[in-house]
């Protein structure tokens, strides 16, 4: 008789501190937003209450992908998955445009998805389904085929949207994706992409070296450019693209050891055009200074590590995929929304996962973890069946 499946919450090092940043970052949203809000009560209420639903959204979605194998559905729910995912991103483009970008889809009074966010979790899970499994005579079509299809939203994310940084996010966290599975068909393709990423990384500092910025400065108008300029150095253009960097540094020293409160921010009134979102960082450490940013990277370590642990040991591709997938997704965030607040690489307006506003990378975040802890339930479950047969015939030759 088939055990019934009972619910479980996952890893609780992983729903604990999720649980933790998702409500931390309830709190700075709502402390940021008081910038925006300007003694609008009302506002500010909105602010709160579309952040409850996106939460209690997010936490649903999390507790779903936890105790449900998605890696076991039928493939043509992710063939629908995909087609309906190339619909809505081709369909922001009717919905007008929003920070310079057209990658939201309005479904009521403030508040709006965005399906980027969703195609980042739904192609590492789909990586899985299509690379994952072990089918030898079909590894190297699924290989081409996956990068045609990732090649497809990418091309709508970035020149349709025209999303950067969700472009850049979704490109890094695809092609590390593929770079995972270990199939004797497909390594020569994927020793010549980890060698296209080394010069990608090459060109990338060649770029922001001082006699290429010297040459870029003659286009310092363009929008692009003036942003490579300002990570360069923002104190040339402090009135112009490197102003939000500097004003950032500045909270940064403000906030000192301990921060001056929560709540008390000051640059978040006036300095940031999105104290909420692509700023929250400052904010964060104008409040609660080095010691709270310190907390609040721990929280982030704790959650994440199982991950990584868990995807060196599993012995299956899918796993592997899901978890580093996931990692990199979680990783990329950071390092674009942290290294531009910073001045260390250009802003992306890339969002800080968990922390920053905005209900459809909530939702996705929880959904990744979610995927994350459906894998590392599966590897527990795996290596307790192996452990209890190392020990059945371990007993068996004591016996003997």
């Amino acid at each position: 008789m088939q055990e019934k499946k009972r619910f479980t919450f996952g890893d609780k090092r992983v729903t604990i501190a999720a649980l933790i940043l998702v409500v931390f970052g309830s709190l700075m949203i709502a402390s940021a937003e008081m910038g925006n809000s300007a003694g609008d009560t009302e506002y500010l209420t909105g602010v709160i209450w579309r952040q409850a639903i996106f939460v209690v959204a997010g936490i649903l979605v999390y507790f779903f992908l936890t105790n449900v194998r998605v890696q076991n559905f039928r493939p043509v729910y992710y063939t629908i998955g995909y087609v309906i995912l190339f619909g809505l991103l081709l369909f922001c483009r009717l919905q007008g445009q929003i920070n310079g970008a057209y990658a939201w889809i309005r479904i009521g009074p403030g508040i709006t998805v965005q399906p980027s966010e969703f195609a980042k979790v739904f192609m590492i899970a789909y990586a899985g389904r299509i690379l994952g499994r072990d089918r030898k005579e079909k590894n190297e079509s699924n290989f081409f085929v996956f990068i045609g299809l990732a090649l497809a939203l990418a091309i709508i994310i970035l020149f349709i949207q025209h999303d950067l940084g969700s472009a850049v996010v979704y490109t890094v966290i695809c092609y590390c994706v593929i770079l995972i599975p270990d199939y004797k068909e497909i390594r020569r393709y994927q020793r010549i992409m980890i060698l296209l990423m080394v010069a990608a990384l090459g060109l990338a500092l060649f770029i922001l070296s001082p006699p290429v910025t010297e040459i870029m400065k003659k286009h310092a108008d363009n929008y692009m450019i003036g942003r490579f300029l300002a990570a360069a150095d923002p104190f040339l253009y402090q009135y112009d693209n490197g102003y939000h960097i500097i004003m950032s540094l500045v909270s940064f020293a403000n906030g000192g050891l301990f921060g001056l409160g929560y709540g008390n921010s000051i640059h978040k009134y006036m300095n940031f055009p999105n104290p909420s979102n692509d700023f929250i960082l400052p904010v964060i450490v104008e409040e609660l200074g080095i010691v709270g940013f310190t907390a609040f990277i721990l929280a982030y370590g704790v959650m994440l590590y199982p991950i990584i642990q868990g995807s060196f040991r599993s012995r299956y591709n899918v796993s592997k995929m899901t978890l580093l997938g996931v990692f990199v997704y979680f990783a990329a965030h950071f390092i674009l929304n942290v290294g531009g607040v910073s001045g260390l690489i250009p802003l992306t307006g890339v969002p800080l996962l968990m922390i920053s506003s905005g209900g459809s990378s909530l939702v996705a975040s929880m959904a990744a973890l979610g995927l994350c802890q459906n894998e590392l339930m599966k590897i527990k479950k795996d290596n307790e069946s192996n452990s209890g047969k190392i020990q059945k015939n371990t007993d068996k030759d004591i016996r003997g």
